[in-house]
């Protein structure tokens, strides 16, 4: 496990202005307290392209709230926030939630990507009564295990696996409206639930549609022949699912080598990244992908996010970068609520309250439902290198978009 540890600065000019809410009323300073807040995702590894979005998303509304100042029982408390890298890893991941909970003692945590590594840690910030808030691990599993459990310290921000197949599912019936469907996935908790949600939609809502092969293949793979093989000889229009971190280029060049006739239908993770598509355009031409999100003023914070990101980065932020900030949003806002570091206070705030965040004004589900924020999220087709969308229809026609038919696919274009 690496630990990266941000104390962020904010500038001369917020110094300045903190400096002046640290005089007393007698110019005498105050002690300023300090928010210990820990963060997960993965900083190194084959997902490490979605720890940087992950990381600097959670850094811009840390910079804004210690900019802005913040006071707890009328004393100013500066946010310190601590980076643990999980590597995507089980046993590394619970490394860095233990430390970070009985050695840092955080008072709050945001974070994780995969599934797999936050369902085996959940346990821990439930069994400490520390709040945590995953912003981007999408399984079924963590909302059920909330609720199964009782686990009131825990909330699942994240659109659910069931939000996203959903999504993609109706967006290539209406638009592709293929015959046969390919699904592949990474063999993880998120993957699975890909699986069976779309074979569940498509045989509530598209009983013509035949599944034809449903592949799971082990994360960080680097070698996909046999499955695009197998699809390619199944006669599949679609292939609809998420390979990622590493293995995205990997898909993306083994389809085109082995020239399979049939779409990408991308669940959005790495792939969804515009200078990916920038990489890979003549390959991904066509493709659909889940955005989740599509940039907008859903609220004040959403453009002054996307503006402060890209000053920030110089790329136009993701959906996961947006995730993490809106989770940060949360648990600063949870805490000046509570006006209080005492776990059950922020929790209560958590559970109860409804956010201004930059994907909209949202609140939790009960704990009965498994303290989730259902969401719709946004398909969107690669045209001319960039990001169209398509789905929610209502979406697609205030843009003036719409599907553009695939073939030709890349290798027979000249």
């Amino acid at each position: 496990m690496r630990r990266d540890r941000t104390s962020i600065g904010i500038g001369l000019l917020a110094l300045a202005v903190l400096g002046g809410l640290l005089a007393g009323p007698e110019g005498g300073a105050q002690e300023v307290g300090e928010i210990r807040m820990g963060a997960f995702a993965p900083i190194t590894g084959i997902s490490a392209d979605i720890g940087a979005q992950m990381k600097n998303g959670a850094e811009v509304a840390v910079e804004r709230a210690n900019q802005q100042g913040i006071r707890i029982g009328g004393k100013p408390y500066r946010i310190r926030m601590t980076w643990y890298d999980d590597e995507g890893k089980g046993d590394v991941g619970l490394n860095a939630v233990t430390r970070a909970l009985t050695v840092d003692r955080i008072h709050i945590g945001i974070g994780f990507i995969s599934s797999d590594v936050f369902i085996r840690v959940m346990d821990e910030f439930q069994k400490h009564g520390t709040p945590i808030v995953d912003c981007c691990a999408a399984s079924m599993k963590v909302g059920d295990k909330i609720a199964q459990q009782k686990m009131q310290y825990v909330f699942q921000l994240s659109p659910t696996a069931r939000d996203m197949a959903v999504s993609m599912a109706a967006a290539v019936a209406g638009s592709v409206k293929p015959q046969k469907v390919a699904l592949l996935n990474e063999n993880t908790d998120g993957g699975r639930d890909f699986s069976r949600v779309s074979r569940e939609w498509f045989a509530a809502n598209a009983r013509g549609v035949e599944i034809v092969t449903d592949e799971f293949v082990d994360r960080g793979v680097t070698d996909l022949t046999p499955q695009l093989t197998k699809i390619k000889r199944a006669g599949a229009q679609v292939v609809i699912g998420e390979i990622y971190g590493s293995s995205a280029p990997v898909l993306y060049n083994q389809w085109a080598e082995l020239r399979v006739p049939a779409l990408i239908a991308h669940m959005g993770a790495t792939v969804s990244a515009q200078d990916f598509i920038d990489k890979q355009r003549a390959l991904m031409e066509g493709s659909l992908i889940n955005n989740r999100w599509w940039p907008a003023r859903y609220t004040e914070l959403s453009e002054p996010m996307l503006a402060a990101y890209k000053k920030k980065t110089g790329i136009d932020a993701t959906n996961f970068a947006v995730q993490s900030h809106d989770a940060a949003v949360v648990a600063i806002e949870s805490i000046v609520r509570a006006n209080s570091l005492e776990a059950d206070r922020i929790q209560a705030q958590i559970a109860n309250g409804t956010f201004t965040l930059a994907w909209g004004t949202r609140k939790f589900s009960s704990l009965t439902e498994g303290h989730r924020m259902p969401i719709e999220t946004v398909i969107v087709q690669v045209q001319n290198g960039r990001k169209v969308p398509i789905y929610p229809p209502s979406l697609a026609a205030r843009e003036g978009t719409k599907y553009t038919p695939v073939p030709p696919y890349a290798w027979e274009k000249k």
